[in-house]
């Protein structure tokens, strides 16, 4: 059974507020909610929503990683400098 696309942006709405109301928010990468709408326009079933979005997910733990790897040898650097 097919969802129609009024339906589908209800049910994301609910889930939004029912996030929200957790103190949990709705990622508003505007790449992620672009996303939504092709979901809810009927474009995307929900897996494909989620398999982007956890790519999303992990291209994010990738970048953070590496500003966070980045920064470690400039710090560990000034470190020594001050030691010497």
């Amino acid at each position: 059974m097919a969802i129609d696309s009024d339906r589908r942006r209800v049910i994301f709405d609910q889930v939004r507020s029912k996030a929200m109301s957790r103190g949990t928010p709705i990622d508003d990468d505007p790449e992620f909610l672009g996303w939504v709408e092709l979901w809810i326009s009927g474009e995307y079933e929900i897996s494909e929503l989620r398999s982007r979005y956890n790519e999303l997910a992990t291209r994010r733990t990738h970048r953070s990683k590496f500003a966070t790897g980045a920064l470690e040898p400039a710090s560990s650097e000034a470190a020594r400098r001050d030691a010497d």
